[in-house]
């Protein structure tokens, strides 16, 4: 769902919460699904850092800081390139269901763009969110839940 300031997307994983709350949160599990060149510290007041390059060839990095944490059930961050003049905020949201676990990912403050460029914006981050859950859901789903949890495997400890 998409609205002029606000990206909503969400994806049933066929997993515990917990073992998504690991792969959303440990750094070696985080990596492997998201991408191994950035930083994540899951923490109240940790930071994000992904370098990454745009379609043109240019160098970019994203950055956020943690500024809600609630194990297992979400986490909130101020989010923004670093070119931006603006802030947004990414608030990820676990809730366990009967098959598994709800990720929803609610991406917020648009608004502060100008058209345009904010249909762009959201387009392009709505894309990128879609890929990000997707992979999450595979790999999540491709560990055997509670031997990944149990023994470390899959990068998870």
């Amino acid at each position: 769902m998409t609205q002029a300031s606000t990206l909503v997307l969400t994806r049933d994983v066929r997993r515990p919460r917990e073992l998504v709350w690991r792969c959303l949160t440990q750094p070696e599990c985080f990596k492997v699904w998201w991408r191994d060149n950035l930083e994540f510290e899951a923490r109240p007041g940790g930071r994000f850092v992904e370098p990454w390059v745009d379609p043109s060839g240019r160098e970019r990095v994203t950055r956020a800081e943690v500024t809600a944490f609630q194990p297992p059930e979400g986490f909130v961050m101020v989010w923004a390139d670093e070119d931006w003049e603006f802030d947004t905020v990414v608030s990820v949201s676990l809730t366990a269901i009967d098959n598994g676990t709800r990720v929803m990912i609610e991406h917020q403050g648009w608004e502060k763009v100008g058209e345009p460029d904010r249909a762009t914006y959201l387009l392009d981050h709505h894309a990128g969110w879609q890929k990000h859950l997707g992979n999450l859901t595979a790999f999540a789903e491709d560990l055997a839940a509670d031997d990944a949890v149990s023994s470390g495997r899959g990068g998870l400890h």
